[in-house]
């Protein structure tokens, strides 16, 4: 009898980053047949309010009543693991951990736990405003005595333009753009940079980005869910 988990992604947010996601899974799961993957349900939202637009304009109500009504769904369909991958929705990781519990893979902590593991000390933090303005990794990251830096607001402008205006438009991202905001990071004494937009790690994938000064958040999720559901890691 197969003992493993039901894993529901809530994604579309966007649609391209989900794919990757599911890819990453797939990549990163040790199998002898093709049977042996875990079972997931995607429900790819895509008309989703953007996240970011409504946490800064007040509208965190309206946004959160949608994501609870998609968690649900995803719950009735027998999903016993829900994972968002989406580093600004995690504004709502309180909301949605005291609905569902332990049942909620948390992108956000996992990925501070995994800088914390590699025995980082200063990240610098590249996503959206809304992530940002939400403090999500400061957070996180300072529960285990990490510093983190954020761009310079020109910067972040820099960043901003990476995912909206070519990612999420579906560029492949300008690698010129990219690296100027990571040497930003650099200067100011960050030993890695955390890629804390689901469209970064797209911006990854697109340019095949192997440094370990990355941690990309996405891809931490994807183990984590292996290891949640039952799954076994590839050597990787």
């Amino acid at each position: 009898m197969d003992t493993r988990k039901r894993l529901g992604i809530l994604g579309g947010m966007g649609s391209e980053a989900t794919q990757v996601f599911f890819k990453r899974i797939i990549d990163q799961t040790k199998v002898e047949s093709d049977r042996e993957h875990l079972d997931i349900l995607i429900y790819n939202h895509a008309s989703l309010p953007d996240r970011t637009e409504y946490i800064l304009n007040g509208r965190q109500q309206e946004l959160w009543d949608i994501i609870s009504q998609d968690m649900r769904m995803l719950l009735e369909m027998h999903s016993d693991y829900i994972a968002i991958p989406c580093n600004t929705c995690h504004y709502f990781a309180d909301n949605i951990t005291g609905e569902i519990g332990d049942s909620f893979v948390n992108m956000i902590t996992e990925a501070a736990a995994y800088a914390h593991k590699m025995g980082h000390k200063t990240v610098g933090v590249m996503g959206t405003t809304g992530t940002l303005k939400s403090d999500l990794y400061r957070n996180a990251l300072e529960k285990y005595g990490m510093e983190t830096v954020y761009p310079s607001e020109e910067m972040q402008a820099w960043v901003m333009r990476i995912i909206y205006d070519q990612i999420k438009k579906g560029d492949k991202g300008s690698l010129s753009d990219f690296e100027r905001v990571v040497e930003e990071l650099r200067g100011r004494g960050c030993d890695a940079v955390l890629l804390a937009c689901t469209e970064l790690s797209v911006f990854r994938e697109n340019y095949m980005l192997t440094d370990t000064f990355f941690i990309d958040a996405l891809d931490v999720l994807a183990r984590s869910c292996i290891v949640a559901c039952g799954g076994t890691l590839r050597n990787m």
